[in-house]
């Protein structure tokens, strides 16, 4: 009997989430899928289960020797900007990756309006620790797409999707088999207020969003296509790059699986704690996450629509998460 089934049914009658899909797999490949109505197989905005390919894209031109994990960030930029420069002083590839760079979490560069790198000069620093940073992989985009000249979907295409036979895509626009996003942008204009900022592009309230992220900076600003969010894909997409984890003995890319020194639990990919009993998983804001541990040989690919809601989110999804991932080490002992 599924441990993941009964309770994606009792999340979305307690008002978690109102649709969700699953993908159990082990190293012998995907044991188990569901979806909490219907057939499923359809595309959920990941959010910022982005930053997971985006890393591995960022791992594979270290392996080809395009880059390294202390090239620093604007040597990789290929542009004369003092500011700039003086900016980015001490932000690697590494630091990137791990959210060490200083970098805020979060601008609403929308919002703004000026070109990404202006705002960036005049971003403070914050302090030395681990920040969980949108911005980072925002800056990792750039230097992905100047160091191959590839943009960047085709970029993730070449080093990762298409690699491991993925169907993740940007901008696949509205059709049955997507999964509304979201009803309307009321998170981030909460936010925008907060900091003091007014914008006058936000979506309609209660406005059904299919196709286009909700991530504010990746579709208002980015037109939809960003490191940090963006992408859409199935469970089975998921667990797919999930797969790869659970089953990688490639020494360029094992970083993305283990925590890295000073760096609060972060791997190059994935981290640990928080949702995650044990093993290393990421989450994303629209209610995604996979989940994997090496040492049992079991990970969950858990996509949702949690904000497919009238109003704000309330329920407690990492909570429901580390519940699922406790039921299923609990169903599949070491």
């Amino acid at each position: 009997m599924s441990a993941v089934a009964p309770l994606m049914l009792e999340a979305v009658e307690n008002g978690v989430f109102p649709y969700g899909e699953w993908a159990v797999f082990r190293k012998s490949g995907v044991i188990e899928t569901g979806a909490t109505e219907g057939q499923g197989g359809r595309l959920f905005d990941l959010a910022s289960l982005t930053k997971t390919f985006t890393a591995p894209a960022v791992l594979a031109l270290c392996r080809e020797g395009a880059l390294s994990l202390g090239s620093g960030a604007y040597g990789l930029l290929d542009t004369e900007n003092g500011e700039l420069e003086k900016r980015l002083r001490g932000i690697n590839v590494f630091s990137l990756l791990t959210h060490t760079s200083r970098l805020p979490a979060w601008y609403p560069f929308y919002a703004d309006g000026r070109e990404f790198f202006d705002i960036l000069c005049g971003l403070p620093a914050c302090e030395p620790g681990m920040v969980y940073s949108d911005i980072g992989y925002m800056l990792l985009r750039e230097i992905l797409c100047r160091r191959t000249g590839l943009c960047f979907e085709e970029l993730i295409s070449r080093f990762v999707s298409g690699p491991l036979g993925l169907g993740v895509r940007f901008r696949p626009g509205p059709a049955p088999d997507v999964v509304p996003s979201c009803r309307d942008n009321a998170v981030e204009e909460r936010m925008c207020r907060k900091r003091g900022f007014e914008y006058a592009g936000f979506r309609p309230h209660f406005t059904d969003v299919i196709g286009e992220p909700n991530d504010g900076n990746a579709h208002y600003y980015f037109n939809d296509v960003s490191g940090h969010a963006g992408l859409f894909g199935t469970a089975m997409d998921a667990a797919g790059l999930g797969l790869f984890y659970l089953r990688c003995g490639d020494a360029a890319f094992l970083g993305g699986v283990e925590p890295q020194d000073g760096c609060s639990g972060r791997c190059l990919v994935f981290h640990t704690g928080g949702a995650f009993p044990s093993g290393c998983g990421h989450t994303g804001f629209t209610g995604t996450s996979i989940w994997l541990d090496r040492e049992a040989d079991i990970g969950l690919a858990l996509l949702t629509n949690r904000l497919y809601y009238d109003h704000l989110p309330t329920a407690d999804m990492n909570a429901f998460r580390r519940r699922v991932h406790e039921a299923l080490l609990a169903q599949n002992p070491i």
